[in-house]
């Protein structure tokens, strides 16, 4: 998997996060290819990519962080799960898969509409398209999350 498939969606959680949400992630750890079933958090985004690339990004959270994280982003305290948690983190992954495909040069990328789950024990398949690159993250003091993309020219 390319390297430049890659960087700019760590630039754009990284920028995306301090810009709206006013709190700044950093790597957490090494990229790794993950090439079995995904157990993300009980709080999970996911977008579709099509285009000249194809893939798709998933950002998993805890719940409590994804909580603090989306508060941050609409500017409210949010203490629940339920749709405000749900419609924010799909706007967030949003934001940011939509600054990374701006930074994908040489592509057109186009964005699905992003799925958001709730609930322990969810899984996704290996992608067929390319195996998922695993990016752990944090906000430091604050908590730990990961963004999994599975991407390649198509």
């Amino acid at each position: 998997m390319k390297s430049e498939l890659i960087t700019p969606f760590i630039e754009a959680t990284v920028t995306t996060c301090e810009t709206m949400c006013g709190i700044k992630p950093v790597r957490n750890g090494a990229l790794r290819l993950h090439e079995d079933l995904l157990k993300p958090d009980d709080l999970m985004g996911l977008l579709g990519l099509s285009g000249t690339v194809k893939g798709a990004v998933v950002m998993s959270l805890p719940i409590p962080l994804g909580l603090f994280v989306v508060g941050k982003f609409v500017g409210e305290t949010i203490t629940q799960s339920g749709p405000d948690l749900t419609d924010g983190l799909g706007e967030l992954l949003n934001i940011i898969a939509g600054a990374a495909a701006a930074k994908i040069h040489g592509h057109s990328v186009t964005l699905a509409l992003p799925t958001v789950m709730i609930g322990h024990g969810n899984v996704i398949r290996n992608s067929k398209v390319a195996p998922w690159v695993t990016v752990p993250m944090a906000f430091p003091e604050i908590g730990e999350f990961i963004i999994y993309v599975s991407i390649t020219e198509s």
